[in-house]
C-alpha cells in the first residue's frame, strides 16, 4: 500500500497534463518549449542545490560506490545490446540506453526511502547523490548519445564529451559537487530561494508536460512498447545492483537504500532529455507512465524481499 500511495501523486499531476491537453489549455507543442526551458534552468538549479548541500563531512562506503559504478557500467551496455538485437531503431535504442540506469530518486526514491527505511536512510541517499550523481549523469548520456551514433568511435567519442562540456545537468553536477568538497555551499538567502523556487517547478512542469502528450487510446499498447526498458529499470538493475552487493558487502541499511533507488521507476527528466538530445521521447514518455504505474506492484515486492533477507 505505501508503494501505491506514493506513486499515485505522480500519476495524478500527469492526469492533470492530460486534462489540460484535451481541454485545449495548453498544447503539447508548447508543452516542448517549456520542457527545454525546464532543462536548461529548473533541473540544473535542483541538481546544484542537492549536490552543494550534501555532508562530505562523513566518507562514502566505497563498497557502496564499487557497487553502484559497476551498475552504471553494466547496465547501458546491456540494453543497447538489447535494444539492437531486437531490431529497434537508433533513437529508441539510445533513450533506451539513457533510462536504464535513471531513476526517479527525488520525487519518487526520497518518500520510498523515508517510509522503508527511515532517517538514516535518507542520511545515506544525501552521500550516495553526492557521490555518484556526477557519474550517473556522464555515464547515462554518454551510452545514450553512442547508442544514438551507432557505434563508439574515436569522432563518436569526442562528440560526446564536447556535449557534455555543454550540458547544464553534467555542468550543475560538477559544480555542486565542487562546492560540497570545498565547504563553499552558503548561498546567500536571495541565491538559495531562486534555486529552491527553479527546482521546486522542474518534477511537477515535468510531469503536466509528460501528461500532455500521452494518449488514452494508445494506453493499451503502452506496455508492449515499452516492456523491455520497464523490465530493465524496475527488475534487472535492481537485481544486478543485489548481486554486486553479495561481492562488496554494506550495511543493511546502504543495501536497503541503494536497493531501493535502483528499483526506482525511470526518471521524468527522461523525457525531456531525450526530446532535447535528438532521441525517441515517445518511448521514453511510455517507459516512464508504465514503469512509474508497475512501480506501484514492485516496489512493495523489493519491499518485502529486503525484509526477508536483510531486516533491519
Amino acid at each position: 500500500m505505501h508503494g501505491f500511495l506514493v506513486i499515485l501523486p505522480v500519476v495524478l499531476v500527469m492526469a492533470a497534463g492530460r486534462m489540460l491537453a484535451r481541454r485545449g489549455v495548453v498544447s503539447p507543442e508548447a508543452f516542448a518549449q517549456i520542457n527545454k526551458a525546464i532543462y536548461w534552468t529548473a533541473i540544473p538549479a535542483l541538481i546544484l542545490r542537492m549536490t552543494s548541500r550534501a555532508d562530505m563531512s562523513a566518507l562514502a562506503d566505497r563498497n557502496m560506490v564499487a557497487a553502484v559504478y559497476l551498475s552504471f557500467l553494466a547496465a547501458p551496455p546491456a540494453a543497447w545490446l538489447i535494444g539492437k538485437l531486437a531490431g529497434q531503431e537508433r533513437r529508441r535504442t539510445a533513450s533506451s540506453t539513457l533510462m536504464v540506469i535513471r531513476s526517479n530518486t527525488v520525487f519518487v526514491g526520497l518518500p520510498v526511502v523515508t517510509v522503508a527505511v527511515g532517517t538514516q536512510g535518507v542520511e545515506v541517499l544525501s552521500l550516495y547523490l553526492a557521490f555518484t550523481f556526477i557519474g550517473y549523469q556522464i555515464i547515462s548520456i554518454s551510452w545514450a548519445q553512442l547508442a544514438l551514433s551507432g557505434g563508439i568511435s574515436w569522432n563518436t567519442v569526442k562528440g560526446t564529451l564536447k556535449s557534455m562540456a555543454k550540458n547544464p545537468l553534467v555542468l550543475s553536477s560538477l559544480a555542486g559537487f565542487t562546492l560540497a568538497v570545498t565547504g563553499l555551499n552558503s548561498f546567500p538567502v536571495w541565491l538559495d530561494e531562486t534555486l529552491k523556487l527553479l527546482g521546486n517547478i522542474a518534477s511537477g512542469t515535468a510531469l503536466l508536460s509528460l501528461g500532455a502528450t500521452l494518449k488514452l487510446e494508445a494506453l493499451t499498447s503502452m506496455l508492449p512498447r515499452a516492456w523491455r526498458d520497464v523490465t530493465l529499470k524496475l527488475l534487472f538493475l535492481p537485481a544486478v545492483t543485489w548481486g554486486l552487493f553479495l561481492l562488496f558487502p554494506v550495511n543493511p541499511v546502504v543495501f536497503r537504500t541503494v536497493i531501493l533507488i535502483a528499483a526506482m521507476p525511470v526518471a521524468v527528466d527522461c523525457f525531456i532529455l531525450s526530446q532535447v538530445l535528438g532521441m525517441d521521447p515517445d518511448q521514453s514518455a511510455a517507459a516512464i507512465t508504465a514503469s512509474t504505474l508497475l512501480s506501484g506492484l514492485t516496489v512493495p515486492l523489493w519491499i518485502t524481499l529486503l525484509d526477508a533477507f536483510l531486516p533491519l
